[in-house]
């Protein structure tokens, strides 16, 4: 009965196959390290190996090997390539965001600028309102105020 190889001692074993594994496809002028090769030389299963494809393609770089797909093409130069045109997307999505932004703050400004004091509105319907009751006409709050109106300042507690 063989032993079965579990997580460090499986690992090892991958890491130290792979690097004799690219040696010699390297003095032979093979290009091609596959799974079944690989699973040989470690003595365990390819669906073992297929759980470690992170830990494989880690390995593959420190081997200086380049993992490629199965129609030959380098998966490393193709996330290179996914990896540049993601980062031109951020940088043009960071300059909209920053012109969003920038409107934004226009459309406040404007809004600001442009507004009317509303205290000039509502001061007269306050005072009016005011003079029939006895309290504040918001809250019910007694107020203690001599004069016509009783329009007064609170405090922020009071209302």
């Amino acid at each position: 009965m063989t032993k079965v190889l579990r997580g460090d001692l499986l690992k090892d074993a991958v890491r130290v196959a792979i690097k004799l594994l690219v040696v010699e496809a390297k003095q032979s002028g093979s290009i091609k390290i596959n799974f079944s090769d690989l699973a040989k030389a470690v003595g365990t299963s390819r669906p073992s190996l297929y759980k470690m494809t992170d830990f494989i393609d880690d390995c593959m770089v420190d081997a200086k090997a380049e993992r490629r797909l199965a129609n030959g093409s380098s998966e490393r130069k193709k996330l290179d390539q996914r990896v540049k045109s993601l980062e031109a997307t951020i940088e043009d999505l960071s300059k909209e965001l920053l012109s969003l932004r920038q409107n934004h703050v226009e459309i406040y400004r404007r809004l600001y600028a442009n507004s009317s004091d509303l205290a000039s509105l509502i001061k007269p319907v306050l005072i009016k309102d005011s003079t029939k009751t006895t309290g504040c006409i918001l809250c019910g709050h007694e107020v203690k105020a001599a004069g016509v109106n009783k329009v007064v300042k609170l405090a922020k507690d009071e209302c």
